[in-house]
């Protein structure tokens, strides 16, 4: 694990701020402390600058003569100084050394401008020395004089450093400033993330109720929403399952009797007896088996579990047909003829086939249960509105129209209804049709001879 990693969100905030913002710090602390600095060069270059104009006007020129006019007093105050030492020479021409407490080094620059100032630094002995030389011209022999004057470097660095000292210090000053309002300003705006942290930590595995998004950022709104979202999925999926627990118990309570007697009964039949109990616990299995199955089916297709990025696209053709075929013989056992019409170049749908197969078989297992002997069938597939649309007609008992939106409901059967189910068929066929986009209606056959269901289904166009 990273040292990063490690970081609190406020620390991590704050490194991720105090980086850029000390990297600016620092570069206004050396422009601040260079442009200090280049001032205070300049005032002692102007101080520098009024001793060597002073000592050039002591220099004068008379008929070919130079006279320079320095009393010892004068010569002490120009040598006087508490930090540096000070040098000065008057040379000729020829760099003849007319007057001065040292010979000083030239100026380097070729071009020397008469009456005129001109600044450099230079050494001797090794000593790093600031110089002002000062040229006269010399008009009787056309000729020139410098006059210069240099100081050791003692007062400059001494300022240089107590400049850098206040400099830093300001900034240093300046910089805890900045951690100090920013930790602060990151605490109160991460402040929203520790109220809804807390929110959540109080709470309970069974409170699954939104979280109160007022007052909160709109990114913290965000997240929160998102949560609140996840929750309300949770909390629907959580119900679901419990409905469905509850459905179990009660639902297979009844076929597990039913299957433990018939057990029992078998074992303690008689041998000839034993064949007649072992058909009934068959039986019984299989309505067991296919509850369990209902069940489960409706449980997936009521909690969304499906992954609808894995759906797939098949034609309609062939699946009709699939679920047809496998209900033929049930047909032919009451003698019901089955009768399937396919419109030419059906668009394909998309979608879970597996629970697909589910759905119209449920309805066309429903169709034939309720169909008496001897009676018809008819399924039909065409396509209108961008949709997939099938029609199962039957000319059985019906479904009076006070409760065909009952028979929706789970296990609900209706009140004249005599034949073997659950109660789940129809349901189970509207929820995996919700999960699909599609829609299921009911309504009486033409001449109310029976029981229309109508599927719609959104259809595959694009290519």
């Amino acid at each position: 694990m990273s040292p990063l990693n490690r970081l609190t969100l406020r620390q991590r905030l704050l490194l991720w701020l105090l980086l850029p913002i000390v990297g600016l710090i620092a570069i206004w602390a050396w422009a601040t402390y260079a442009i200090v600095l280049y001032f205070a060069n300049l005032a002692h270059d102007r101080a520098l600058e009024d001793t060597v104009q002073t000592l050039a006007g002591q220099v004068h020129i008379e008929q070919n003569r130079i006279n320079i006019n320095l009393p010892p007093a004068a010569h002490r105050m120009l040598e006087f100084d508490q930090m540096d030492t000070v040098y000065f020479s008057v040379s000729d021409e020829h760099e003849q050394q007319l007057a001065g407490n040292h010979k000083l080094p030239p100026n380097p620059e070729s071009s020397k401008t008469p009456e005129k100032t001109r600044f450099y630094s230079d050494t001797i002995n090794g000593v790093n020395l600031r110089l002002a030389e000062y040229v006269i011209a010399n008009e009787h022999n056309r000729g020139e004089i410098y006059v210069r004057v240099a100081e050791t470097l003692n007062k400059r660095e001494t300022l240089a450093r107590e400049i850098l000292i206040y400099v830093l210090a300001a900034q240093f000053l300046f910089l805890t400033g900045i951690v100090l309002l920013v930790w602060h300003g990151i605490g109160r705006g991460i402040a929203p993330l520790s109220r809804i942290r807390d929110a959540i930590a109080l709470r309970t595995h069974e409170d699954l109720s939104p979280l109160d998004e007022t007052g909160l950022p709109v990114e913290v709104c965000e997240q929160v929403r998102v949560i609140n979202d996840l929750m309300m999925r949770l909390g629907r999926t959580i119900t679901t399952q419990q409905r469905f627990i509850a459905d179990a118990t009660h639902q297979l309570r009844t076929p597990i009797t039913v299957l433990r007697t018939q057990a029992e009964l078998a074992l303690r039949a008689d041998a000839k007896d034993l064949h007649t109990f072992v058909i009934k616990l068959a039986a019984a299995s299989a309505r067991l088996s296919r509850l369990a199955n209902q069940l489960l089916n409706l449980s997936r297709a009521e909690a969304g579990l499906t992954d609808t990025t894995k759906f797939t696209r098949f034609g309609v053709g062939e699946w009709v047909e699939d679920v047809v075929a496998e209900y033929v013989p049930a047909a032919l056992d009451k003698h019901i003829e089955v009768s399937v019409s396919i419109a030419d170049d059906m668009p394909a749908i998309r979608g879970n086939r597996q629970l697909l197969f589910e759905m119209l078989a449920n309805l066309v297992d429903n169709a034939i249960r309720y169909t008496q002997a001897d009676g018809k069938i008819e399924i039909v597939a065409q396509y209108a509105d961008e949709s997939v649309i099938l029609i199962i007609t039957d000319n059985g008992p019906g479904i009076p129209e006070a409760e065909r939106e009952h028979v929706l409901e789970r296990f609900y059967r209706g009140v004249e209804v005599s034949t073997e189910g659950s109660g789940l068929g129809l349901a189970i066929a509207q929820e995996i049709l919700k999960l699909h986009g599609g829609r299921l209606t009911l309504a009486a056959a033409p001449q109310n001879t029976g029981l229309c269901v109508t599927v719609e289904i959104p259809a595959v166009t694009a290519v």
